[in-house]
């Protein structure tokens, strides 16, 4: 038997090794991010969604994201053929919203700070439109300042690493030199400084790792719930080493913040919050500003580099929420013993899978089962029909009471005019310039004159003018008229009240 010649094993390892990326290949085209890009309307999608979501408005309402969404579902439509007859159809904006939830494109989020359903993009759509922007900039990423930033990373962490004494001391005594001799360069008047178009190019390669942690925030939060999900499945299941869990769990161990993600969002956020770090860091950041380099950044770009520290605060503390929240969830699941019930459930659920499989080649699938099962009924209505309580409002109003129309006197008259401080003078004069315009032939009415000059003192007015009708006014038996003012407080009113006509103009007493 003779072994197979190097160039065929390499080969075969070769062969190999493709068909195992093609495999890893094949589960990530299943992913959101790779579904979003290879969309038929995916152009539409993006644009939408990055004109959705504009960077430090990462979190909508239902309501404002359909929205927004509607203003431009045009584009969404294009693609679509139009009905023959003109009628207008396809989807609305909320259909396509609740599609890209379920795509994974969108992430719904309820929590009690909003009393509305909120959505983001998803890490999939910014991943997605982070990648396109790049095609669409087209700068290379292969520039010298990002593998000066390489070349740095590496020095540093290869000094900071040294466990030789001798090497280590080597290190430190080069560097020292170095800067003794920048020191007395410096001190000679000579200064050199690079470029202003390389300073801008480092400040933009910068910027551009500062935007991608936008995404990597959204990315914690669901490896938190996957890992969370995890530590569920790893208690209920009877496979694992669930003790040492559970033993974990009631002595207070912080699973969550133990794990990978845990700790590197935990060592990234106390760097976050170190006040000495960030203020340091954002003085750095305002001595940038002022550099004449600084002047070749867009007015986007100096924004984001102003605001590069102060926009991480907000996703990060999401980031530690949602973390917090989890871990007392979870806390709650041991202590309360429910983990227990949610076993017993599992282990039902298992076994009746269990028979069912056992049946499965025995049992044909169109065979009567000898089982009758009462169906509930239940009356189905939309939502749409119930009416909503309104806190504010106080409820039906009750029964109107009537009264019996009744005649005033002229004692009563005289009585409300001087208890209620009426301006007769003034009503006197409203009356004689109406009746004296000849627009009524020489005459007027309490109606004619509240439509001329209107009730000043609403109520009181109307009072006042019956009671210079009862004295000066010719009344009409038998004949009514209405009359209408304006109260105080802006409502209108009517009342019916006896004809009375001046015929002459009325003296002032």
């Amino acid at each position: 038997m003779t072994s197979p010649a190097p160039d065929d094993r390499w080969t075969d390892r070769r062969h190999d090794a493709v068909a195992a990326r093609k495999d890893a290949y094949e589960q990530l085209r299943r992913a959101s991010t790779w579904r979003l890009l290879a969309a038929t309307k995916a152009p539409a999608v993006l644009s939408i969604l990055q004109a959705t979501f504009p960077p430090g408005d990462r979190r909508l309402p239902r309501s404002e994201l359909v929205a927004r969404v509607g203003a431009h579902v045009g584009l969404l439509r294009d693609e679509e053929p139009a009905p023959e007859d003109g009628a207008v159809t396809g989807r609305t904006a909320g259909d396509y919203v609740d599609t890209w939830v379920r795509e994974g494109y969108l992430t719904r989020r309820d929590d009690q700070q909003h009393s509305e359903t909120t959505f983001e993009p998803s890490p999939a759509t910014i991943d997605a439109i982070q990648f396109i922007a790049s095609l669409e900039d087209h700068r290379p990423t292969t520039t010298q300042s990002r593998l000066t930033l390489v070349i740095q990373q590496f020095d540093r962490l290869a000094q900071e690493t040294e466990t030789d004494r001798d090497v280590r001391l080597a290190d430190l005594q080069r560097r020292r030199e170095r800067i003794e001799q920048e020191i007395r360069d410096l001190a000679e008047g000579e200064l050199l400084l690079p470029s202003s178009e390389a300073s801008a190019d480092r400040l933009r390669d910068i910027l551009q790792i500062a935007g991608e942690l936008s995404g990597d925030f959204l990315q914690y939060r669901e490896d938190l719930r996957a890992v969370d999900l995890h530590l569920r499945e790893q208690i209920l299941s009877p496979e694992t080493a669930r003790g040492e869990i559970l033993e974990q769990l009631l002595a207070g161990d912080d699973l969550l913040g133990q794990s990978t993600v845990g700790r590197t969002f935990t060592a990234f956020f106390r760097m976050l919050n170190d006040p000495v770090q960030t203020r340091e860091a954002q003085e750095l950041v305002d001595r940038l500003l002022e550099r004449d380099f600084a002047r070749d950044l867009d007015r986007t770009e100096r924004e984001r580099l102003a605001n590069v520290f102060s926009d991480l605060y907000e996703p990060a503390q999401e980031v530690l929420d949602v973390k917090t929240e989890l871990y007392r969830s979870l806390a709650r699941f041991v202590r309360s013993q429910d983990f227990r019930q949610h076993r017993v459930l599992l282990e039902v659920l298992q076994e009746a899978q269990g028979l069912a499989l056992a049946q499965k080649d025995e049992v044909p699938t169109r065979t009567p089962f000898p089982l009758e099962l009462d169906l509930s009924r239940v009356l189905l209505s939309s939502v749409s029909q119930q009416r909503l309580k309104d806190p504010t409002d106080p409820g039906a109003p009750a029964e109107a009471e009537v009264h019996d129309a009744t005649a005033l006197s002229v004692e009563v008259l005289q009585d409300l005019v001087r208890t209620n401080d009426i301006d007769i003078v003034g009503l006197t004069g409203h009356v004689n310039a109406v009746r004296g315009s000849g627009a009524q032939g020489g005459q007027a009415s309490i109606g004619d004159v509240l439509r001329a000059r209107p009730a000043e003192q609403g109520l009181a007015s109307v009072i006042g003018l019956m009671f210079l009708a009862t004295q000066h006014a010719q009344q009409r038996e038998g004949s009514t008229e209405i009359v209408t003012w304006r109260e105080l407080d802006g409502k209108d009113y009517a009342a019916k009240v006896p004809a009375y006509y001046f015929l002459e103009d009325v003296t002032v007493d």
